[in-house]
């Protein structure tokens, strides 16, 4: 069984992730119109349906570059500006992509990998393994 995210929204529209006094609890699953996702969060439910439109909202304005997603275009222009903000924990290495960091991060910890119990995927990072499992929760 999958818990719901409880949203508390003010009056106005204003969304907390909290209760708290004035707020009403909005407990509503929206449905993708093209296939069978759904979630509790609309905002996720918008990103989703990009998938199906192919819209890219998201565009550099040094190249051609777009994406469905404001923190894939951040670490793409990462690229251009030469800032490299994902910093090794283990070495004074850095890169300018997240995913190219946890790659160097494996290097560190050949002996420390976390594996999911329910599918093929494994990890360097505790993290983000939780993060993977949660989606396990969601999907069933």
């Amino acid at each position: 069984q999958v818990e719901r995210e409880t949203k508390y929204q003010w009056s106005d529209g204003r969304r907390s992730a909290e209760g708290g006094q004035g707020l009403t609890s909005t407990n509503k699953w929206h449905q993708c119109p093209h296939c069978d996702y759904n979630t509790p969060d609309s905002y996720k439910l918008k990103r989703h349906t990009l998938k199906h439109t192919g819209e890219k909202p998201f565009s550099c304005p040094y190249c051609s570059y777009s994406t469905t997603r404001k923190e894939f275009l951040k670490e793409h222009i990462n690229t251009h500006t030469g800032e490299k903000p994902f910093s090794c924990p283990h070495c004074s290495y850095s890169s300018s992509h997240k995913n190219i960091l946890r790659r160097h991060i494996r290097r560190h910890a050949k002996d420390k990998i976390y594996t999911c119990t329910i599918c093929p995927f494994q990890t360097a990072d505790e993290t983000e393994l939780s993060n993977h499992l949660l989606q396990h929760m969601v999907k069933d």
